[in-house]
């Protein structure tokens, strides 16, 4: 049997378990006609589509996922990864803002 990859396992659904998906995939890989895989894996016709519609949605996902990768990696956000040290003026300044953005709020709040 057909091991099944990782667009089998995100393409399965409880009727349809991957080794099903990877089966099916496989098949049609091998230009065999829908309704004969249908009939060979007791699954409707309907059933052969979205298995190869969700095995596709998978792959396109993680080509999608990949290209938008390689496009951050150049290089340029290795800097922006890094977390920032104790005490950085900019996260210090940022946690001052929000400071005297609530200063007052406890007055409000007694007003009422």
């Amino acid at each position: 049997m057909i091991q099944p990859d990782d667009f089998a396992r995100q393409a399965a659904r409880p009727r349809s378990p991957p080794e099903l998906v990877m089966a099916v995939v496989m098949l049609r890989r091998k230009r065999m006609p829908m309704h004969e895989i249908a009939a060979q894996h007791g699954v409707s016709l309907d059933g052969v589509r979205q298995i190869l519609l969700r095995y596709s949605k998978a792959q396109q996902s993680a080509d999608a996922d990949a290209a938008a990768d390689a496009e951050c990696d150049d290089g340029l956000m290795a800097s922006v990864r890094e977390t920032m040290p104790a005490g950085h003026p900019v996260s210090m300044d940022a946690i001052w803002t929000g400071l005297e953005r609530w200063r007052n709020f406890g007055d409000v709040v007694h007003r009422r």
